[in-house]
């Protein structure tokens, strides 16, 4: 009865751990774009960070040809700062990822002052968007 108890109990763990890290890193994006974004390229970007790079093309990935979205983050901050980007596509479901994704050998789970990092982020669309807006948030590393 009590090895039992201990499987359930390793299962539930299990599966909160695979719902909090699906949360952390790949969610869908919470939060809002831009008010009054209507067409184009929108930006809300926190002080500390300034974005360096904004590219989007249809690329090869395992799924098949999809967008990619190719985005620069630099922190200007003078301390180590972690960054979320979320991508609001205007005719599309939003994107999130972080700035750096996960740990680096010798650096903190963060951007040093003046790094700079460009990720690339897959959609799953086939056409290009009639619009897009980056938001940028800072979150505690």
């Amino acid at each position: 009865m009590k090895a039992k108890k201990i499987l359930t109990a390793m299962k539930w763990g299990f599966f909160w751990g695979i719902v909090g890290v699906f949360i952390l890193t790949g969610s869908p994006a919470k939060g809002q774009p831009p008010e009054n974004w209507t067409t184009g390229i929108a930006y809300d970007v926190v002080p500390e960070a300034k974005i360096t790079k904004v590219g989007w093309y249809m690329g090869k990935t395992e799924v098949g040809v999809t967008l990619l979205y190719e985005v620069g983050i630099r922190n200007v901050s003078a301390k180590p700062v972690r960054f979320r980007l979320i991508i609001y596509p205007l005719d599309g479901d939003p994107i999130a990822g972080l700035y750096p994704l996960s740990k680096r050998k010798g650096k903190p789970l963060a951007l040093e002052p003046k790094e700079e990092m460009v990720l690339k982020w897959p959609m799953m669309a086939k056409e290009f968007p009639k619009g897009f807006a980056l938001v940028v948030k800072a979150v505690e590393p």
